[in-house]
């Protein structure tokens, strides 16, 4: 068994604090330490084909839960198979934390085997990228999750070279810091909103990439079922609206198209 005190450890305790239940990914040698902790663990591990197919998977829990899905891989190709995954998540908004091993950190300059400098890879398909390059930084670093999940949510990468994971690190589990959430419109802005769409001939609610959220889809199909209102909606916010009830569109483009449905009123009931 691995030291009970070493950054993989220290890593993965971080994890369960972060509350994360499932972590997609492949072993490797250079993120063996990490997969050893997780022995121990009450997280799941789901062994996954590819690298990408890992990536798809830990952005689709992302969308359903709004917590970031998890993905764990080795060095090398192992990470730059997540690029087309974690390029989807923050293009779609989708909350994912990625986990790659890298080299050690004395290592890195050698042309060793899998070397590559991956956080440069990734930093344009992710909202934040990072290495952790001391054990002291392991615990800051779940910071990865705080932006992958706040604001307009998307994929986040953390680096983590072999020797950082097998070294000591006796230090501190960090809380999770809260993400405040964005306030309510104010209530002149909400009735402001509803004169202006009450006085609109032919209104249509247009339904984007984060409409699929558990919370806005419920919100959405509560105000659609008090108003009866037309609905457009893009590719990434199919299945919000049910066939009955409204008229859905599945491109945005097709708004001025969009006539209401048969039986609804000329104008919405507030």
């Amino acid at each position: 068994m691995s030291d009970p005190k070493n950054g993989a450890h220290l890593l993965v305790r971080n994890l369960e604090a972060q509350g994360v239940e499932y972590i997609f990914g492949i072993p490797g040698a250079k993120i063996d330490p990490v997969f050893d902790a997780l022995a121990d663990s009450k997280i799941k591990l789901v062994v996954c084909r590819h690298e990408q197919n890992a990536t798809f998977i830990a952005g689709g829990l992302g969308r359903l839960t709004g917590k970031a899905g998890v993905v764990l891989v080795t060095s090398g190709p192992g990470v730059s198979n997540l690029a087309t995954g974690l390029a989807t998540a923050n293009t779609e908004g989708d909350p994912v934390v990625a986990l790659g091993g890298a080299v050690p950190v004395a290592d890195r300059l050698k042309q060793a085997h899998q070397s590559m400098d991956t956080v440069a890879l990734l930093r344009p398909v992710t909202k934040y990228a990072a290495e952790i390059d001391s054990p002291s930084a392991i615990s800051e670093a779940t910071a990865a999750f705080r932006t992958a999940e706040s604001g307009r949510p998307g994929a986040a990468y953390l680096a983590l070279p072999k020797d950082v994971m097998k070294a000591p690190a006796p230090g501190p589990v960090l809380t999770p810091a809260s993400i405040p959430a964005m306030g309510a419109a104010s209530p002149e802005a909400i009735a402001e909103a509803a004169r202006m769409i009450d006085a609109a001939e032919r209104p249509v609610v247009l339904l984007g990439m984060l409409a699929s959220q558990g919370a806005v889809a419920e919100a959405v199909r509560a105000l659609l079922a008090r108003t009866r209102l037309a609905v457009a909606g893009t590719y990434q916010a199919a299945g919000v609206c049910h066939a009955t009830g409204s008229t859905v569109s599945a491109a945005a483009s097709a708004c001025s198209t969009i006539s209401r449905p048969t039986g609804c009123s000329t104008r919405p009931t507030w």
